[in-house]
């Protein structure tokens, strides 16, 4: 489900990039890394959305079937703002240098149907 939902993002007009290890560029570091340390990327990724926090706001408002959470991982699909929770007392510099934007949005993919987060995120694309 996570490579479906992270495939779908990645080729989304309004997503300006996806951080999931099985899309890494083939042949760099990363992806070499990965390919030699896993077998599957995981449920868990990051992806920028929006100009600002407002639009990144703007998107997890508009979401229905995802659960704005600070912890990630669970059956049911999650979504945080790493810059207003989880990161929120690290100065902003600081966090940027890890990438770590106010567009940032952290995802937990769940046991749904694919398609139906698919669905939701496209949607909610279109809060923007």
């Amino acid at each position: 489900n996570a490579q479906h939902v992270a495939h779908y993002l990645q080729q989304h007009a309004k997503i300006s990039a996806v951080t999931y290890p099985p899309l890494f560029t083939p042949g760099s570091q990363l992806s070499v890394l990965y390919n030699k340390q896993c077998t599957g990327g995981g449920s868990t990724f990051s992806f920028e959305v929006g100009q600002d926090e407002a639009g990144a706001f703007r998107f997890l408002n508009a979401l229905k079937i995802f659960k704005l959470a600070v912890s990630l991982g669970g059956t049911e699909s999650l979504i945080s703002h790493p810059a207003s929770t989880t990161h929120s007392g690290v100065a902003k510099a600081v966090r940027e240098k890890f990438s770590i934007f106010d567009t940032t949005i952290r995802i937990s993919i769940g046991i749904e149907y694919a398609d139906d987060l698919i669905a939701d995120l496209r949607q909610a694309l279109e809060a923007l």
